[in-house]
């Protein structure tokens, strides 16, 4: 997310058990705000079929990097790729009137843009890369995992203090695979079904520390893991620590990054909702019990598998279908908003949790009109500023 960092003396916790490497320090918290929220999210850039533009997008993303202040337009990794970063938001609706003013700008560019976790058709191969500092050591370490461009809609909570975070962190961490059902939307990878409800979610876990959130129970707990990470690692930099939910000190914030980039804004306002909620809720009424690391990787392979449709362990050490936790879940975001007016986009939510999910959309398109009719309805739904 976008945000002018404040300032603050770098911390780290003390009596940790660090492997001997590089020097490594986290940033102190740095208080985000009461339930703020921001936007990033990544959009491929294509050609009339739906093509990735590959390595002849590189001046063009150069043009697009733009700044006002409705959020900021950057590249990413992948050369044909930018990433719309919305600014710091009251709430999910006024986050995506900045992505839908951002998306429109891209547009009259003459920019074609599409919204999707993996895409669909793109060749097994190896996708054109940025250059940077942080980019050529990601590459270094990745070696030959970077084949395709994936994309992500990852959105960050701001709370006033570190306590507070990891209230939330805590609360967030077993809906992890809620969200990322709800998002689920990219069946496809090189021209085939997967399998999967989300083929991105398969292949970001082939990525180092790209992990579910581990079970920390502290600030202390957050710090001692992570620099355990950075120094086995040897990375300087925090950040290279991709769990899907993880603290980010210095902007004072939550950034969930599990859900598949979405086409469509009103569900990105649905789910921006949702988790915004979720961490409200969480930080007003904490829940009793917690699961383990390994019942919380099981779950979250059921939801990259099946999707909405799976069945996954509940807080309580139950096992039952997606869809039933998610309606008491979605009750307690709209609770935790509605005295604020802000849970109006978890309508949306309800709508989804009734309907088939995204991947199986995808899969008629391909059965009645092939990859073509799935490319152009991902172009058309994403160019949809309306919707």
């Amino acid at each position: 997310m976008d945000i002018v960092l404040p300032s603050g003396t770098p911390a780290t916790a003390s009596g940790s058990s660090v492997p001997s490497g590089r020097a490594t320090e986290i940033p102190a918290y740095c208080s985000g705000g009461d339930f703020t929220v921001g936007i990033e999210e990544e959009l491929m850039l294509v050609d009339a079929a739906g093509a990735l533009l590959g390595a002849e997008a590189a001046p063009l993303v150069s043009s697009l990097c733009h700044r006002t202040d409705d959020g900021v337009v950057t590249g990413e990794v992948y050369v044909d790729q930018v990433e719309l970063n919305s600014p710091v938001c009251a709430g999910a609706e006024d986050a995506v009137r900045a992505l839908r003013t951002l998306r429109s700008w891209v547009a009259g560019q003459g920019v074609q843009t599409m919204a999707v976790g993996c895409h669909p058709s793109a060749p097994f191969g190896t996708a054109p890369l940025a250059h940077s500092a942080r980019y050529d050591a990601i590459v270094e370490e990745y070696a030959g995992l970077l084949r395709t461009p994936t994309a992500a809609l990852q959105v960050h909570v701001g709370l006033p203090d570190a306590e507070t975070a990891m209230l939330a962190y805590r609360g967030l961490r077993p809906r992890m695979p809620l969200l990322r059902a709800l998002a689920a939307g990219s069946p496809y990878w090189h021209g085939l079904d997967s399998g999967l409800a989300s083929a991105r979610s398969a292949i970001l876990r082939s990525y180092p520390r790209t992990t579910v959130p581990p079970l920390l129970r502290s600030w202390e707990d957050y710090l001692a893991r992570t620099e355990t990470l950075m120094a086995a690692a040897e990375v300087s930099d925090y950040t290279y620590v991709w769990w899907d939910l993880r603290p980010r000190p210095p902007l004072g914030t939550l950034e969930v990054r599990v859900m598949d980039a979405q086409a469509s804004l009103s569900r990105i306002a649905g789910l921006t909702a949702l988790v915004q909620g979720i961490s409200r809720y969480a930080v007003e009424s904490p829940d009793l019990n917690e699961l383990s690391d390994d019942v919380t990787a099981i779950n979250d392979h059921r939801v990259v598998r099946h999707g909405l449709d799976a069945r996954i362990v509940d807080v309580d050490g139950t096992l039952r279908p997606l869809r039933e936790i998610a309606q008491r879940v979605v009750a307690q975001a709209r609770t935790a908003l509605a005295a604020d007016g802000l849970d109006a986009p978890l309508v949306v939510v309800d709508k989804m949790l009734c309907e088939p999910g995204e991947a199986a959309r995808q899969r008629r398109l391909v059965t009645t009109g092939g990859m073509p009719a799935l490319l152009d309805d991902l172009i058309a739904r994403t160019a949809d500023v309306a919707g």
